[in-house]
């Protein structure tokens, strides 16, 4: 048998376990500034032409570890939207994808546990979603504590690892990259 290069490893360390769950962790890509005019409604604020440059290669990057989601969850916000069907778009097989109102800022990550878990036959699952409730959720999936800094820069995304879902332990952080990284990796 071949040895598995790094990528796949990382890609996928649950591979034994058929209850293993795997949940990638995305912040939207870099969005038009609040202050532009005729987006006066924050929902709306989409992409800007070169945070849909960077989220492409950011999405070649996620491909490039072998990270190939069955389904994809995103915040209804526009951006978050968009940033959502760039990695879809990236991807060899059409994914499904939802729009969950528990991603949409300052919601309840409980409600966001309990969404994810109706849908038990999805075990590696996208996120895309907004901060600084990402790096909350991140923080309290690995039971990291309520002062670390695990901060998402647009674009970035990390991969957390469980036995199953939804968690009944800490999960395990497989990788954390920031934008710059998953760009030079596409």
């Amino acid at each position: 048998m071949a040895a598995k290069t790094l990528a796949e490893e990382k890609a996928s360390p649950n591979a034994k376990n058929p209850e293993a769950y795997e949940l990638c962790i995305m912040r939207h890509g870099a969005a038009v500034a609040r202050d532009t005019g005729g987006y006066a409604d924050d929902s709306k604020r989409p992409l800007t032409p070169v945070g849909k440059k960077k989220m492409k290669e950011i999405a070649a990057g996620l491909a490039r570890l072998g990270f190939t989601p069955d389904w994809i969850v995103t915040s209804p916000l526009v951006r978050a939207v968009e940033t959502a069907e760039i990695v879809a778009d990236s991807l060899p097989a059409k994914t499904p994808m939802d729009f969950c109102e528990e991603l949409r800022p300052g919601a309840s990550p409980d409600a966001l546990i309990a969404y994810l878990a109706k849908r038990s036959n999805s075990k590696r699952v996208l996120l895309v979603g907004h901060e600084p409730d990402l790096s909350q959720l991140a923080t309290r999936l690995i039971g990291a504590g309520r002062h670390a800094n695990l901060a998402f820069k647009k674009g970035g995304c990390c991969l957390i690892s469980f036995t199953r879902f939804p968690p009944q332990t800490p999960g395990q952080l497989v990788w954390w990259l920031t934008p710059r990284v998953l760009r030079k990796l596409a």
